[in-house]
């Protein structure tokens, strides 16, 4: 509780600790350092000595809660794709993957709740009539527990409660490692969305989704 009792929640540091055990450094990429300041910035999340923290009153404490999460969510997918372009990073790939391929993709769109809490895609491809629109999610394959798919499980799941239009739900894994060789991804997480109808899209198999993302 701080003085003016605000509370005050805080990562311990875990966050870019955890990054960089994954031989992932924020500060040594202008990129990554870019994007992270950004993202967290989004949420009203504060970085200092590398630990991210945000400050609410006592009855925003839940909204408060999950801002921090996602935002966290954010910076433990932001690992390399790929090793032949050491400035990139999985979301930066995807939005040249799209471009390349005359999928007009939005990037970063946010869904609020009548509560205040808000759900974050990290791209929107705009439907028209009987067409969809797609809302997608990134997954990284390093954080190979369902952990994580749950919380993406949650946010699209809150998200349907807010949505009336014909909508679909994907979730790109970056089932890539840093020396460009295929991870197997977790069966688990695959069969959660496919039972809860959300698309799984492995990145190594992306190009399997062109035509229905490009309509």
């Amino acid at each position: 509780m701080t003085p003016n009792n605000k509370i005050k929640l805080i990562d311990d540091g875990w966050t870019l600790n955890n990054l960089e055990e994954h031989e992932v450094n924020i500060r040594r990429s202008k990129t990554r350092r870019k994007i992270f300041e950004n993202e967290v910035t989004s949420y009203g999340v504060v970085v200092s000595d590398d630990e991210l923290s945000l400050t609410a009153s006592k009855s925003k404490f839940p909204e408060a809660k999950h801002r921090l999460l996602q935002a966290i969510l954010f910076v433990n997918n932001m690992f390399m794709l790929s090793s032949t372009n050491t400035t990139n990073v999985f979301l930066e790939d995807l939005k040249i993957f799209f471009e390349t391929n005359n999928i007009r993709a939005t990037q970063s769109v946010s869904f609020l709740e009548n509560s205040g809490l808000s759900h974050k895609f990290d791209f929107l491809i705009s439907g028209f009539k009987d067409i969809p629109t797609r809302l997608i999610k990134t997954l990284s394959v390093s954080r190979n527990d369902s952990v994580f798919a749950k919380s993406i499980l949650i946010d699209i799941t809150q998200t349907r409660l807010i949505r009336d239009d014909l909508t679909k739900y994907y979730v790109f894994i970056n089932d890539c490692s840093k020396e460009n060789t295929r991870v197997n991804v977790n069966p688990d997480i695959i069969t959660l969305f496919n039972q809860n109808d959300i698309i799984p899209v492995k990145y190594s198999e992306r190009n399997k989704f062109i035509k229905e993302l490009a309509m």
